[in-house]
């Protein structure tokens, strides 16, 4: 009699193990954590003749003040570049505040990142450089005011960074919304540097309503082409987009890397690890149900 007690507590102790494994995915979600907003830019060095630039045309980089910034650095060859953000406009010479006043990167290559930092400086408009190439790789840093009362929209990428293979593609989300009651087209252009990627916009243009939002498709192809099916090289690109509406224009930048796989197998921290383990429970708990039936039929 003993041993049938002690047999009755352990498949039922089994059963309530596994039975509350089993359903605890669903009777308590996962807590997603919450996150600050920030934004991520990308800056590659790139050379044409005898120029370079930053993303092949030294984009203007406009922020808002307050915003928690990230800028990722890279060269798309072995030529070294450094980014320096004058934030206190005494040019591209003055190194020394790097790091209390102005933003600065480490050499590059290898890549790099800054950030993320709190744009505090001043609404308006500054400049960034190379501080290698300060004649060719500059460009507009602008701030804006929070405050301002301005109709104007922004646009936001999601996600920030694509991976892909050759011969293959991948995809982001561009959301725009109104600021300030914003209406109207907005047309969006995007371009790759260095070239070889093909990217493309679905819809464009987009029509804002004042305080809404709407989104396009953002593509890059990495698909071979030209005369001879040349695939599109391994390595680090940048993908500028740039949307518009009149005298208002905005850009986005996104990190994409391309190499010869399309990646690895989904680690086992994806796997659902608990639905798992409550059906090995549940499993374990049929055959000690068993055993015990066939105990007491004896």
């Amino acid at each position: 009699m003993h041993r049938r007690n002690i047999a009755r507590i352990t498949v039922c102790s089994i059963l309530l193990v596994g039975f509350t494994l089993y359903v605890s995915p669903l009777t308590f979600p996962s807590i997603t954590p919450v996150k600050a907003s920030s934004r991520t830019i990308s800056l590659v060095g790139t050379s044409s003749a005898y120029y370079y630039y930053w993303n092949s045309s030294n984009p203007t980089i406009t922020v808002t003040q307050g915003d928690s910034l990230t800028i990722d650095v890279s060269s798309s060859d072995s030529v070294q570049h450094r980014l320096l953000i004058d934030l206190d406009k005494d040019g591209y010479t003055d190194t020394s505040d790097c790091g209390t006043v102005d933003v600065c990167s480490s050499m590059v290559p290898p890549s790099t990142s800054v950030g993320p930092f709190t744009v505090n400086s001043n609404p308006g408009t500054y400049t960034y450089y190379c501080t290698l190439h300060p004649t060719s790789m500059f460009g507009d840093f602008v701030i804006q005011s929070p405050t301002s009362s301005m109709p104007d929209f922004t646009i936001t990428p999601s996600p920030t960074s694509l991976t892909t293979a050759q011969g293959s593609s991948a995809t982001a989300t561009l959301t725009l919304t109104s600021v300030n009651g914003f209406s109207g087209s907005v047309s969006l252009a995007a371009a790759v540097s260095p070239s070889g990627p093909q990217p493309s916009l679905s819809p464009t243009p987009i029509t804002l309503s004042a305080g809404g939002s709407a989104s396009s498709t953002l593509t890059v192809s990495t698909s071979s082409s030209g005369y001879y099916s040349t695939p599109v090289a391994q390595g680090n690109y940048a993908v500028n987009v740039t949307a518009s509406s009149g005298s208002l224009s905005h850009s986005t930048t996104l990190s994409l890397t391309v190499g010869s796989t399309s990646g690895s197998p989904p680690s086992s921290s994806s796997l659902p690890v608990l639905p798992i383990i409550g059906g090995i429970f549940g499993a374990i708990v049929v055959a000690g149900v068993a055993v015990f039936l066939i105990k007491r039929k004896r």
